[in-house]
Parts: C-alpha cells; sequence; structure tokens
C-alpha cells in the first residue's frame, strides 16, 4: 500500500508541470527576458510590476488578461 501511494505521488508530483497554463509561459518568457535586458531602472520596475500583475491574474484564471498584460511587457522588452 505504500507502494502505491509512493507511486500516485510521485506520478501526481512529475504531472503538474504538464498542466501549465500558457499564461504561465509568457510570465516566465517576461521574467527570464527581463533579468538580461539592457533597460532604465524605471522600465524595470514597469515591467516587473506588470509581470507580477499577470502572475496574479493567471494564477486567478484570468488568463486572457495575463496574456495580454505579458504581451505588454513583451513587446517593451523587443521580444516576441
Amino acid at each position: 500500500m505504500k507502494l502505491f501511494l509512493l507511486a500516485l505521488a510521485l506520478l501526481a508530483a512529475t504531472s503538474v508541470p504538464a498542466f501549465s497554463k500558457p499564461c504561465d509561459d509568457e510570465v516566465k518568457k517576461v521574467e527570464t527576458a527581463l533579468s538580461s535586458a539592457q533597460i532604465s531602472s524605471d522600465e524595470r520596475d514597469q515591467i516587473k510590476d506588470m509581470a507580477k500583475q499577470a502572475a496574479q491574474l493567471c494564477a486567478a484564471g484570468n488568463d486572457q488578461e495575463s496574456i495580454d498584460i505579458s504581451a505588454e511587457a513583451k513587446a517593451m522588452l523587443n521580444i516576441d
């Protein structure tokens, strides 16, 4: 029985990334690009705030709003 529960827990832990939402991926793209972007501190702060808002919206289930904010941030960073 313990082995079954362990296998079930392992399966659940490895399948979580498969359920990643598109808005999560967009937020990660912004955060990754932001780490190496050559921009002013004001722009950096603004994009950080946008990424935070997008992540919160995504977590709340507002996927399209999150994607829209991420797209705006990506445009500011000149990424796809």
